[in-house]
């Protein structure tokens, strides 16, 4: 469990923080998919203070202090996995919200482009005035 948790989480962090440095284009359009994207990630690093938790039980396991009974072990897994499933769920949230964003700002550009070229071409035919 440690090892998938803290493979989830490395992965998890990582692409929260490119979608929210991503939105950043986008100015204030961008700003919803930035506050889920760090939402993700504070969600993500919960999700990693319980991986740290669970090693450190589980080095404790073969002690004599016994753990509470909210802390066994698939207490913990299943602790870690809805965190992950919820950070997984607001990274897609945001990629997919980054997504829409960055297909509007090519259409946009796209279109300014064809409104310059159009005018150069306007401007070329056009006779001008001796």
């Amino acid at each position: 469990m440690p090892l998938l948790g803290g493979a989830q989480w490395i992965v998890g962090t990582t692409l929260a923080l490119v979608i929210a440095r991503r939105s950043r284009v986008f100015g204030g359009a961008g700003g919803a998919p930035r506050r889920i994207a760090w939402l993700a990630v504070l969600v993500f690093i919960i999700a990693g203070i319980a991986v740290v938790v669970s090693l450190i039980a589980a080095r404790r396991a073969d002690s004599a202090l016994l753990l509470p009974t909210h802390a066994t072990s698939a207490w913990r897994v299943r602790t870690v996995e809805i965190l992950s499933i919820v950070g997984w769920m607001l990274g897609t949230v945001a990629a997919l919200w980054n997504g829409v964003l960055g297909v509007s700002l090519r259409r946009r550009t796209a279109i300014q482009e064809l409104k310059r070229r159009t005018d150069r071409v306007r401007d070329y035919r056009t006779p001008r005035a001796p």
